[in-house]
């Protein structure tokens, strides 16, 4: 198939239609044999965890999940909001901006995106530079160059900007080198065009690099103040984790990294009873969801509510939650409370 390039159109919205396009031959099905879960490219951890999920559901009800993967998730949320796809993984910073913020950070605006599962240290993220740099600190980066742009990843740009902050530095200290998304900015890392780029812990092309060059993670600022500045300048729900040595190939020492949920979400057009059988077979099969992937560890039965949904469950995950028995009243009252926000 062709394609031709038209006017005045946007290359992340070109890059939309097009995939737009080719989720269409995916149809929902009125059966529901047939869903869609959109993800970040491969090799990134939301992949990972989108194809994680894809395989336990397929498997626990026998509905085909077809795992779709996108430069990021501003290409494919107004697909979702248009329910041309049903399902996506996406991390809960994103989510928020995209519902909560309405787009303010850049994100589509989706306001019909519902959560489905909600999933507990799955994604740890930070500063990624090569093991020989003398790049020690966050304070060592200024006049470094820095991935940026992202393409399809509006939340990497304020991830970067709050964890620069604690260090007092902002964008204009660094400097900036666009890239497509979080793989390309590893890419770049490795073939000497980058001094740092931003990346999730334990995630293939981080490994595929250690394997090659041997890269190493810088650690986050981690006091009340910088978590403060986390909260202030990129979500809410961000925080700051110390990751033990060797816990990952670039983890030298203990490491404070920023870290937030994941999420399974959709729509709140999609069926009431197509959600029970997605939840259903993640519950029943939650060890090996779990096992399947250390990015998917945090997917256990007990996190699969959060205390702090940064948009609301949809309504048949607040059901099958209630007969579980881990939906609480604080919960409830949070989920209220994401909804009007």
């Amino acid at each position: 198939m062709s394609a031709c390039w038209i006017p005045g159109l946007s290359r992340r919205d070109w890059a939309a239609l097009v995939m737009a396009a080719v989720v269409a031959s995916f149809p929902f099905s009125a059966s529901g044999q047939s869903l869609a879960m959109a993800t970040d490219a491969a090799g990134t951890t939301v992949n990972t965890i989108g194809s994680g999920m894809a395989k336990v559901i397929t498997q626990g009800t026998g509905i085909n999940v077809a795992v779709r993967p996108f430069g990021g998730p501003d290409a494919w949320l107004p697909i979702l909001a248009n329910n041309e796809i049903q399902l996506g993984a996406v991390s809960s910073f994103t989510a928020w901006e995209s519902y909560a913020q309405k787009g303010a950070g850049g994100a589509p605006v989706v306001k019909n995106m519902r959560l489905i599962q909600s999933g507990s240290g799955s994604l740890y993220v930070g500063y990624l530079v090569l093991a020989k740099s003398d790049i020690k600190r966050v304070k060592d980066l200024k006049g470094k160059r820095m991935s940026s742009a992202f393409g399809g990843h509006s939340a990497v740009l304020n991830s970067i900007a709050s964890t620069l902050a604690p260090a007092e530095l902002t964008w204009k200290d660094v400097v900036p080198v666009p890239v497509v998304g979080i793989v390309n900015g590893i890419d770049a890392l490795v073939s000497g065009r980058l001094d740092a780029t931003w990346a999730a812990l334990g995630q293939p092309q981080v490994r595929e690099a250690h394997a090659k060059i041997g890269i190493r993670y810088l650690p986050l600022e981690n006091t009340p103040q910088a978590l403060n500045l986390l909260r202030k300048i990129a979500f809410p729900g961000a925080q700051i984790v110390n990751v033990p040595a060797n816990t990952a190939p670039g983890i030298e020492g203990d490491t404070p990294m920023m870290t937030y949920d994941s999420y399974l979400v959709s729509t709140d057009q999609l069926p009431a009873d197509t959600v029970r059988k997605i939840l259903a077979a993640l519950w029943d099969r939650n060890a090996d969801l779990v096992g399947s992937h250390r990015n998917l560890a945090g997917f256990t039965r007990d996190h699969a509510v959060t205390s702090v949904p940064v948009i609301p469950y949809h309504p048949a995950a607040v059901a099958f939650f209630k007969e579980k028995g881990v939906w609480t009243d604080t919960v409830d009252k949070a989920n209220v409370a994401a909804a009007v926000q």
